[in-house]
């Protein structure tokens, strides 16, 4: 177990020496003013007050199911090029091929070492702009400050972590045995896109937003077995060869 955590732990310390990072605050700063505009748009054509107050409860309430998702998926796919990308452009990744570490706790550090900041950094930017937006725009028009629904915070807390970690399982299989992992990369982006977009559909379609949580739990349990079948193909001579092309 010491083992895995010292691969996560060097690779979390390589991807914040990255700019890239600081581009990960730009898009955040932009979604979530794109959240602003939606809201007074709406609020501007209510009424009555008790509207307004239903309204932005549902509205908050959203914004706490998707919101540590949408970070934490997104910086997913900076912190990922460093997991693996930059140990095989090194050639690193065949001196940690020759370590008494299994390719199963390579596997699961590399994971772990994307997975943990993303979701520490998601889940901090996902507060910061709860409460930036409740004191600056919700409040003034509800005057009350509202907090999230107990499952909305118990989904940011537990369930979306564990969806980031089974889905960037998946990834870094991809970047470790192909030839060029930037493409998982790539699979991140695609990730990204659509979720948002099946969010907003969620969200158009009128659902209740009890029912985020069972979309990720289904995403877990998909990404979890899709995992369990790759990882009986997963060797260390797969890992080796896909670095040498």
């Amino acid at each position: 177990m010491s083992k895995l955590w010292v691969i996560a732990f060097k690779d979390i310390g390589e991807a914040f020496r990255s700019r890239s990072i600081y581009v990960f605050f730009l898009v955040s700063l932009f979604l979530t003013l794109s959240y602003v505009t939606t809201y007074n748009r709406f609020v501007s054509s209510l009424s009555s007050q008790e509207a307004i107050i239903n309204y932005s409860r549902g509205f908050m309430n959203s914004l706490a199911y998707i919101l540590p998702l949408m970070y934490s998926i997104f910086i997913c796919s900076i912190f990922a090029n460093y997991s693996v990308i930059l140990d095989k452009a090194k050639r690193t990744i065949e001196s940690l091929m020759a370590t008494p570490v299994s390719i199963k706790q390579i596997w699961m550090g590399k994971s772990l070492a994307v997975m943990l900041p993303s979701v520490a950094i998601g889940l901090s930017i996902s507060i910061l702009a709860y409460v930036v937006l409740s004191l600056v725009f919700v409040i003034p028009k509800t005057h009350i400050f509202i907090l999230p629904d107990l499952l909305a915070v118990l989904s940011a807390l537990v369930v979306v972590p564990v969806m980031i970690f089974t889905i960037v399982m998946v990834v870094i299989y991809i970047q470790l045995v192909i030839a060029n992992p930037r493409i998982a990369s790539f699979v991140f982006t695609g990730i990204f896109v659509l979720l948002v977009i099946s969010i907003n559909a969620i969200g158009a379609q009128g659902f209740s937003l009890n029912f985020f949580p069972l979309v990720y739990l289904g995403v877990i349990v998909i990404c979890a077995l899709v995992s369990l079948l790759l990882s009986r193909s997963l060797t260390k001579e797969r890992v080796l060869l896909s670095s040498k092309i």
